[in-house]
Parts: structure tokens; sequence; C-alpha cells
């Protein structure tokens, strides 16, 4: 275990230096909005909350869902104090429409991005899934404790189709030994992804504060992710 160093948060954001993200693709990215819907469609260029991941990760902020609504209670009240000499200071959780809750989008904004050339593929992508409450988990679950193998296969068939077995009996046995499933399942989604053929260069304007710590944990390690976990990225910063 190491502490993490979140005294940035407790200044005031002053975005008002302008710098130049480089942004070099090492792999394939899938950099999707937050609502997709059933079919995942990359953006050409990540937004500003995907930014906000990739610096959270370059900084080691590695914080469950848990502490972050911890944090952001926290947060929420320094800003609604500071707030009184400054309405615009008051913190917005932004949080809606997918489970992650940042942190530093208030310490900077993206003035204009530079796309390189892309290329576009969609390929299957396994997205976990848990319905405690629905036939749909025990149907979408590859494995089983072993013990419930024999029991399973002694279950009353579907009377279509044998092969397989009766839903309400396969949703009233894994009700009674949901202990022993999986707690997630997997469904294949398409999802697109793109290749650069070359590097983004994304103007921002960010706090001074929070350049500097990027700045120094760059100096020494410069690898981190947009979009997924194997959307890997070399990240340098520069003044303008």
């Amino acid at each position: 275990m190491y502490d993490i160093d979140l005294s940035i948060l407790e200044k005031i954001p002053e975005p008002n230096l302008k710098v130049i993200l480089e942004i070099e693709p090492l792999a394939p990215l899938s950099m999707v909005s937050e609502l997709p819907g059933s079919y995942y469609k990359s953006l050409k260029s990540p937004d500003k909350k995907m930014l906000c991941g990739l610096f959270e990760n370059i900084l080691g902020w590695h914080i469950d869902l848990a502490d972050r609504k911890a944090i952001i209670k926290e947060l929420s009240a320094l800003r609604k104090k500071q707030a009184k000499k400054n309405p615009q200071l008051e913190f917005v959780d932004k949080t809606k429409g997918s489970t992650y809750s940042p942190l530093l989008m208030d310490y900077f904004d993206i003035v204009l991005p530079v796309i390189p050339a892309l290329g576009f593929f969609d390929d299957l992508w396994s997205k976990a899934y848990r319905r405690a409450d629905a036939i749909v988990h025990p149907k979408g679950t590859f494995n089983i404790s072993y013990d419930l193998i024999p029991l399973k296969r002694e279950l009353k068939r579907n009377e279509k189709n044998p092969k397989q077995i009766d839903d309400s009996s396969l949703e009233k046995f894994f009700k009674e030994n949901i202990t022993r499933f999986p707690q997630y399942y997997s469904t294949p989604t398409t999802r697109e992804y793109v290749f650069a053929k070359g590097k983004y260069e994304i103007q921002i304007v960010i706090d001074h504060g929070l350049f500097n710590l990027l700045k120094e944990q760059l100096s020494s390690e410069n690898m981190g992710y947009l979009g997924t976990s194997e959307g890997w990225i070399d990240l340098k910063i520069r003044e303008l």
C-alpha cells in the first residue's frame, strides 16, 4: 500500500496554463461514450472524461467507487464554501452515465484536438453482467461449481427442445444455489476500435498544480490507457 496525495483537490481549480498533450496509441483504441447502447461505437478522439481517467491513472489514483463517493461528498462541501465568493466553483458530480466518478474534471479543459488519420474496425468484446434475479444469468455463465453439474443434468427439459433445460426449473435451481454460480456472466458485444496512423496532439488549458504533478510523474512513467484497459498509450505533455 502507498499513500495517495489528493491535496490538489483542496485547491481552487485555475485551468489557465496552455499545454499540448501528445498521445501516441500503442494499441487499437475503443473510446466509447457514456451511453453506448447495443453497439459500442468509438469516438475519434478522447473526450474530457476519458482524459480525466487517463490523468488519474498516470497519477496512480486507483480509488474504488465507495471511496470516490466519500471524497466527492467532502469535495462538494468544500466547493460550496469556496463558491460563496465565486458561484462557478460549486462542485458538480460528473458520475452520470457511468460508474466512474472523476475527481479532476474542474482542473482542465479541452481547447483543440488534432486528430491523426484513423482506421476503423469492429471486434467482439465481452462485457460482464450480473442479474441475480433473472434466468439470463445462469444461461450466460460458462462455469459453475463442479458438484452442481450432475444435479443440473437431472433438471426438467424443455418440451419443445429437449437439449435445453426448462427455464423455470433452471431459474429455481439458480436461485437455490446462487453462491455456487459465478457472480457475473459475460455477453459478446460488438465494439468499434480505431487505430491511429500517427499521434494525437490535444491542446488543453490546465491548472498549474495538476500540470506539475503530471509532469513529475511522466518523467519516470508515461504509460497509460484510454477507453479500455487494453488501449495502451504513450503520453507526453509540454507547455505552449
